[in-house]
């Protein structure tokens, strides 16, 4: 088995059972994990892998959403120690997985499901019959079941009128209470606090006045938010261990912390001062706390591949990783612009330069490249190439103002911060000017396809995976979620502002692209769907640009790394044919393999 995970998800009832999702023959699967023996069991041998897996609060059993390519499928369920499983909550119809929660005993459960361009939500016992609770249009996720069954909380657009909404469970309950995010706010729901006493208190974080601040709710209350936990940049939060206390993931500038605070009573709310608990810097990519208090991470940065990170909040625990052996030429760039600093994360071969430099576009936007470990990085210096990874606007980790004041220029303002950063490499002797390209998956493909038509002298090679390459087309034929974000980013559809999805429409440009692209693309790509890629391609063909199209399998995100590691080297060879290279370093030896989380899908949920 390798060691590739995500953190473990711990039965709370039964402090030596949990769940995690671990690469098995280079496949993702669900795996049940008895901590007091060590004993791991696979509990999955899905050939296109699992990528969600959950654990019931006693432990008996384990749950895992069985999808097709497209990611539509079931919850699906075994007994911990194995035996014979089946449907999760049978009459629950297939879908797209919008999150899963159980009460405080686990007696019930909930499921939320996209079917078609709306959300379906459902109750019942594990195992059971599932009663539905209601459907909206759209995109709702499932956030959690209060403790006591009776209230689903529920996200939709954080800044509109369905932000949070609170639905009753009760087969002859009401309508639900909708929390909206208007007025220049915007709200996302966490959990509900496992040990409230009596009426139900959610967490949320909630985005006001470029801060964000944690937050929680309750029927006699409202929301009350806690000044004392109010930060510059992107957070996440959770319940810990005792009654009021919560753990608060930061993102700054490309690295994480955690602090931990009590909220005090919650007739009197105050945020005592949250103290942090140390981490060896870096990125924490996924956390989750044991019953017993310890935090279980998944954490690496720019040259220390993802490792298990166990912390103890209140002690010194040792275990912390030493510096590594690395030959790689790191540094942090920082470009003056009027409206902010673009920070980037630029990677060298060691020795003089300039180098032929491939900027590494992430997906998102709303995410952002950290000190990080990325395979895709290493492989690129061993080849001869400066890498860049540069966090533009819209990017999340840098406050509220760089993720969303770039009007509704969606795209532009992003390619234009690209353009920024290149011109300073170039200046200072880090990259060839002829020899600058881009190479991007999901919304990082999207942009290096927009800059290759709409600033064509700048980049002398582009490498698109799963793009939108037509916008208005995509819009139409992506998933509701999508849409929904697609809606907040340019103010509306591409019937109510057309001009603004022209102006930010790859396919406006293809005929300014004169440099080679690479396109790489799956038919059964929900997100970024293939005919659109196929119509830019054809276009490309018609005007005798150079080209490849590349179709693998999997779907947007596959869950086998083998596609993933495929993938790269298909780049890696249509970059050597483009751009001639120096000769490569040698490979080392303690190179790992493509992590599936390499190829990154960005966008959320």
């Amino acid at each position: 088995m390798s060691q590739a995970f995500q953190s473990p998800g711990f039965a709370a009832l039964a402090a030596g059972r949990a769940v995690e999702t671990r690469l098995v023959d280079d496949r993702w699967q669900a795996v049940a994990w008895d901590l007091g023996t060590g004993r791991r069991r696979v509990v999955t041998d899905r050939p296109g892998g699992v990528h969600l897996s959950e654990i019931e609060p006693d432990g008996g059993a384990i749950w895992w959403f069985d999808a097709d390519g497209a990611g539509v499928g079931r919850w699906r369920r075994e007994p911990f120690a194995g035996g014979a499983g089946g449907e999760a909550l049978p009459g629950v119809p297939p879908g797209r997985a919008y999150g899963v929660a159980f009460d405080r005993t686990g007696a019930l459960a909930a499921v939320a499901v996209g079917v078609e361009d709306a959300s379906y939500c459902y109750v019942g016992p594990p195992a059971g019959a599932a009663r539905p609770i209601g459907a909206v249009p759209g995109y709702l996720g499932l956030a959690d079941l209060s403790p006591d069954g009776r209230l689903l909380a529920l996200g939709g657009q954080p800044d509109g009128d369905d932000a949070v909404v609170l639905w009753p469970t009760g087969a002859r309950a009401g309508d639900p209470l909708r929390l909206g995010g208007n007025g220049g706010s915007r709200l996302w729901p966490i959990e509900f606090n496992p040990l409230a006493a009596t009426e139900p208190e959610l967490l949320l974080v909630v985005e006001e006045d470029e801060r964000y601040t944690v937050a929680t709710w309750r029927a006699d209350t409202g929301l009350r938010r806690h000044p004392g936990l109010s930060f510059d940049s992107q957070i996440s939060a959770g319940w810990y261990r005792g009654p009021r206390e919560v753990l608060v993931q930061h993102e700054r500038a490309g690295r994480s912390r955690l602090l931990l605070a009590d909220l005090g009573p919650s007739a009197r709310p105050r945020s005592a001062g949250a103290r942090e608990i140390r981490t060896p810097g870096g990125t924490i990519h996924d956390l989750s706390c044991a019953p017993d208090g310890t935090l279980h991470c998944v954490w690496s940065r720019e040259s220390t591949p993802p490792r298990p990170l166990v912390l103890r909040p209140g002690t010194e625990a040792a275990g912390h990783p030493g510096p590594d052996r690395d030959d790689t030429v790191r540094s942090r760039r920082w470009t003056p612009r009027s409206y902010g600093r673009i920070h980037s994360f630029v990677s060298t071969p060691a020795g003089p330069g300039p180098w032929p430099a491939l900027f590494l576009v992430h997906g998102g936007p709303a995410t952002h490249d950290r000190d990080s470990y990325d395979p895709r990085v290493n492989a690129l210096v061993d080849h001869g190439y400066a890498v860049v990874r540069t966090n533009y606007r819209g990017s999340t980790g840098y406050g509220a103002r760089w993720q969303h004041a770039y009007g509704h220029r969606v795209g532009l303002a992003q390619i234009e911060d690209l353009a920024a950063v290149r011109a300073e490499l170039v200046a200072d002797g880090t990259a060839l000017a002829e020899r600058t390209g881009l190479c991007g998956f999901s919304w990082g493909g999207y942009l290096t396809l927009l800059a290759m038509g709409a600033q064509p002298e700048l980049w002398s090679l582009g490498m698109a995976a799963q793009p939108i390459a037509d916008y208005p087309a995509a819009y139409r034929s992506t998933t509701p979620a999508l849409r929904e974000l697609d809606r907040q980013l340019f103010g509306g559809s591409p019937e109510e502002v057309p001009e603004r999805y022209r102006a930010a429409d790859p396919r406006a440009y293809v005929h300014q692209v004169r440099s080679p692209v690479l396109l790489v693309a799956s038919r059964t790509d929900e997100r970024c769907p293939p005919g659109q890629v196929a119509g830019y391609a054809a276009d490309l063909r018609r005007l005798a640009v150079p080209h490849e199209l590349l179709w693998v399998d999997g779907g947007h995100y596959s869950r086998r790394t083998a596609d993933h590691r495929s993938v790269l080297a298909a780049m890696v060879r249509f970059a050597g044919r483009v751009w001639p290279a120096p000769l490569p370093r040698a490979p080392r030896g303690d190179r790992p393999g493509v992590p599936a989380e390499s190829t990154e899908g960005g966008e959320q949920p």
